[in-house]
């Protein structure tokens, strides 16, 4: 595959469109095909614009217009994505540039694959290429040419346009793509393997993929479809990136295959290979077909440049002797090219001497004849000329001046297709960012500087333009820094690094510099591009950074690890003494947290380490080591055991004192109590994490007792913590091996002790048949967040079992289901229950879910809005453990609830204790004036159910009629039960 045989089929997609406005008369003319001007953009040749517009792309356009500096807008309007680039002309004149995209929504490419095999196997690769660069959404679609030289030629594109230049190819990057066959990366311009394709950061390229183009095992080239903004680059996107460049890879056109023809182009064999060439290679194929019709001494393209008052010819290309020259800009005097100017007719001369005496710059080339052709603009406006001098003069020369004033169309277009890029380019690097941007001419001289620059230095533009660069620079750095620069512009045509420049007031501020160099067509440096972006702010992120690696953001107090770092120095000190690290957990703080907000939250912790100060500073650190959790570390507590321990209580007790009055937070006084557990260690310590994990293991323990409890570490705790491990660990895979399994416990009316329901019950039972207590494991499910899933499991399956017993003709009146604290609070328990319900056929009227006081009491507002809803679907609710929490009897008007579930703690007292039988007769009598039903658990004496039956509870269960049996157990019990109707 060659360039020229990639160029060749593909369709040509509308370039870039130009304008030019005059902003005294508000008219705007197109530069480029008319025909091909959207709608709404010109609909009214002669009316002012942008007047004629929307007003949705109208008002942009006119604030920048206003701004009196070039730019760049990407305009969301009328269901596309308008990309304007504006760059003030001299005068009153300003370059437009037209490009329109489509908005950036997820591309559907499941429809995509079987289009392009289509087209591929009609070999209309064209269209294949137009169908995934319209399929994919990218902002630009790349072909590239590979030669032995590990150089990336782009020999055609897609979509945004801009400045495009021949690639030294990273060897890392040759290497994986030919590997991998094709890579994806995104922040391109980040990318080590892209470091040479210079162009991406100017172009704002944000995400690119590459698919490489193969005959056999040789690389070809390469296909690239390119992003400005963030995108996910899947795998389907890279398969069918795959494909097309395989596509391309295995296609050889006929050599007989014509070219596309321009309207004005030949039809002549002759010059029938300029179709294949554009802009500069344009210039070169011309010259050169010129010199295969006759002898040349000199051939040139210039352009004409209006300065001030006089007319210029600034030469575009220039050979000598076949070879590319470089030239000087021409004030145009009288002489042959005034001429062409003035009448607009090619012209031969074959007495130049004579016609041109004063003519001594073309008389100097010792040519005998001229050649000279106007170069015109669609509208009959001058652009420029083409200029040869033959080295003999010419019989017929009418045959000639025919067939380039032919080709003079095509060559226009060309040279105008040059100078726009050059200007859009200009425009579009210098203006299209917030950084700071200075545009220098190739001496180092400033011609432009953007707003950015403005906040950036202090300078204002006006007061830089025509000042060498230096302006920016501390003397005393001398010219190393320009040199450094100006050979890496020479060789890669980017530099890029940190420095430190000067702002308006003399200061110094560090920066990240990057100058691109900017070429003309003949491949000439004409401009330097400077970005500076300031770092100061990083810099001061970065030390926030650094202090927050070692300081608590909100306290100010040393973090976790540094407290580890102070630990691990104490513990290394030669012939110290004792020590103690107190670990400290507020008990409920999660609570503040959730019903007055973090902002209140963060308020108490700064209350709390204010009350922690309070205790004697001398030989003690304090860090916060997470969001509720703090340490302190005390030393030189003594040489021997007994009195550190000593100490250490104190310290402890002394803690929990401060915790007894509530924190003064805003308007509020909370209160808030706190765990701690204490760990000593002795001088002969040497490991700092053993005494951080023994202090958080004791905590455990202490909060475990109840709130506002101390515990000192002993190794009777890390036997247990080891054990609450081994079963965490071990719950993962119970649940996945079916290890758990329901034991379902019969409740009964008091008064006739008819079956009025079963409580389900979890079990669970190891693979090595041994029974683990639920008192063992549940807390631990709890702590680990596995109860979410095991009690999600235990609803499913009692409800499976309740409707499979029901289908049979069991007759059971309701279910009764635990819910965990964890699940009832989960934002998906809802939707969990209605699906439930759905999948098992239950009825809900049939279940009953169990929820424990303290959980409503904990969250109160939301969990009796959760219970509404669940009524709602019909669930019934029964509050468990009722009479633990405080102010029960207060809320029990506002709960949602059908049933409250007495805690066995009032009823293993009930025969002995006249205030637990007079609260269990007020929770009952307080019962049936809210029309709840009362069951008591844990009844295992008749002395018990007869009190409960004198009192008016309703409804029991207990071992004094049944314990918690497995399924066929208590299918044989039900067997000869009677049950309520």
């Amino acid at each position: 595959m060659s360039s020229t045989a990639l160029t060749l089929p593909l369709p040509v997609r509308p370039m870039p469109l130009f304008f030019r406005l005059d902003v005294r008369s508000q008219r705007l003319v197109a530069l480029t095909d008319v025909m091909q001007t959207p709608l709404y953009w010109l609909d009214e040749p002669r009316s002012p614009w942008p007047a004629q517009l929307p007003k949705s792309l109208r008002e942009p356009i006119e604030s920048q217009l206003a701004s009196g500096q070039g730019g760049q807008l990407t305009i969301r309007a009328l269901g596309q994505v308008w990309r304007v680039s504006l760059s003030p002309e001299q005068g009153h004149f300003w370059l437009i540039c037209l490009q329109i995209g489509r908005p950036h929504t997820p591309p559907d490419l499941s429809l995509l694959l079987p289009r392009l095999g289509q087209l591929a196997s009609r070999a209309e690769y064209g269209a294949m290429l137009q169908a995934l660069w319209e399929g994919s959404q990218a902002d630009r679609l790349i072909l590239w040419h590979f030669d032995s030289h590990d150089l990336l030629t782009p020999i055609y594109q897609l979509g945004v346009k801009g400045p495009l230049f021949p690639i030294k190819a990273d060897s890392r990057y040759l290497r994986t793509l030919r590997s991998r066959g094709s890579l994806s990366f995104s922040e391109c311009a980040h990318q080590p393997m892209l470091a040479q394709h210079h162009y991406l950061a100017s172009h704002g390229v944000a995400a690119r993929l590459d698919a490489a183009l193969r005959e056999g095992d040789r690389l070809l080239g390469m296909l690239s479809l390119e992003y400005l903004d963030p995108m996910p680059l899947g795998e389907e996107l890279l398969q069918l990136a795959r494909f097309c460049s395989q596509q391309l890879g295995q296609w050889q056109p006929p050599t007989s295959e014509p070219a596309a023809q321009n309207d004005t182009e030949e039809a002549s064999s002759d010059t029938h290979p300029l179709a294949l060439h554009v802009g500069l290679e344009y210039c070169r194929a011309l010259l050169q077909w010129c010199r295969q019709q006759l002898p040349l001494r000199a051939g040139w393209v210039g352009e004409y440049q209006r300065r001030g008052e006089e007319l210029w010819l600034i030469p575009r290309y220039v050979e000598l002797e076949g070879q590319p020259h470089s030239s000087l800009p021409q004030r145009l005097e009288p002489g042959p090219a005034h001429d062409i100017y003035q009448s607009g007719q090619a012209l031969y001369l074959d007495n130049l001497a004579t016609r041109y005496p004063k003519a001594h710059q073309l008389l100097a080339f010792g040519t005998p004849a001229y050649i000279g052709v106007p170069l015109l603009l669609p509208d009959g406006t001058p652009l420029g000329q083409l200029t040869l001098l033959p080295l003999d003069t010419l019989d017929d020369p009418l045959p000639l001046l025919d067939r380039l004033s032919e080709l003079a169309p095509r060559l226009a277009i060309e040279m105008q297709r040059l100078s726009l890029e050059e200007a859009l380019r200009l425009a579009e690097v210098a203006f299209d960012t917030h950084d700071a941007m200075v545009v220098c001419d190739a001496n180092g001289q400033i011609l432009k500087a953007n707003r950015a620059f403005t906040r950036t230095t202090g300078y204002p533009p006006e007061q830089v333009v025509g000042q060498h660069i230096r302006l920016l620079r501390p003397p005393y750095y001398g010219d190393d820094l320009a040199s450094r620069i100006t050979k890496a512009i020479e060789q890669q045509r980017f530099w890029e690094g940190e420095e430190q420049c000067l702002n308006h007031e003399g200061r110094f501020f560090p920066v990240r510099l990057q100058v691109s160099g900017v070429f003309d067509a003949a491949g000439r440096l004409t401009h330097y591009v400077s970005s500076f972006h300031d770092l100061t702010e990083e810099r001061e992120a970065q030390q926030h950074i650094e202090r927050l690696a070692y300081y608590d953001d909100l306290t100010g107090l040393l973090n976790r690890r540094s407290m580890l770092t102070r630990l691990q120095q104490r513990i290394q000190e030669p012939n110290r003494q004792w020590g103690a690290l107190l670990y400290i957990d507020l008990d409920n703080f999660k609570s503040v947290n959730d019903s007055l907000g973090h902002q209140r939250g963060d308020e108490l912790l700064l209350a709390v380490v204010e009350r922690l100060r309070e205790l004697p500073q001398e030989n003690l650190l304090l860090a916060r080591s997470s969001g509720d959790e703090f340490q302190l570390l005390f030393t030189d507590l003594g040489q021997g055991q007994v009195a550190a321990k000593i100490l250490a209580e104190h310290f402890a007790r002394e803690v929990i004192r401060l915790f007894r009055q509530p924190f003064n937070v805003g308007h509020d006084k909370l209160h808030c109590s706190a765990s701690l557990g204490v760990a000593l260690f002795s001088p002969e310590q040497r490991d700092h994490l053993v005494v951080m994990q023994q202090a958080d293991t004791a905590a455990h323990m202490a909060k475990r007792n109840g709130h506002g409890q101390y515990a000192f570490f002993n190794h009777h705790m890390a036997e247990q913590e080891k054990s609450r491990l081994a079963i965490s660990n071990q719950l993962r895979d119970a649940l996945r091996r079916g290890e758990f399994q329901l034991h379902y416990q019969p409740q009964f009316r008091v008064d006739n002790g008819v079956l009025t329901g079963i409580e389900a019950l979890i079990r669970w039972q190891r693979a090595d048949g041994s029974m683990v207590a639920p008192g063992e494991f549940i807390p631990v499910a709890e702590e680990s967040g596995l109860i979410e899933d095991i009690g999600y499991w235990v609803l499913k399956s009692a409800c499976a079992q309740f409707s499979h017993w029901l289908s049979r003709g069991v007759a059971i009146p309701h279910l009764s289901v635990n819910v965990s604290a964890r699940q009832f609070h989960n934002p998906a328990f809802l939707q969990q229950v209605e699906y439930v319900l759905r999948d098992t056929g239950l009825s809900p009227s049939r279940l009953m879910l169990e929820i424990t006081e303290s959980v409503v009491l904990e969250h109160r507002e939301e969990s009796i809005e959760r219970m509404r809803r669940l009524r709602s679907l019909g669930v019934l609710i029964s509050i468990d453990d009722f009479g633990t929490g405080y102010s029960s009897l207060a809320y029990l008007r506002d709960l949602p609830a059908n049933e409250v579930k007495l805690d066995r703690s009032f009823i293993l007292t009930l025969v002995h204790s006249e205030q637990d039988r007079a609260l269990v007769r007020a929770v009952v009598e307080l019962a049936k004036v809210f029309h709840f039903t009362v069951i008591a658990e844990g009844v295992e004496e008749p002395d018990q159910l007869a009190i409960l039956a004198d009192i008016g509870c309703q409804h029991f269960q207990g071992y004094l009629r049944c314990r918690p049996l497995p399924v066929r157990a208590l299918e044989a019990f039900l067997a000869d039960c009677p049950t309520a109707g």
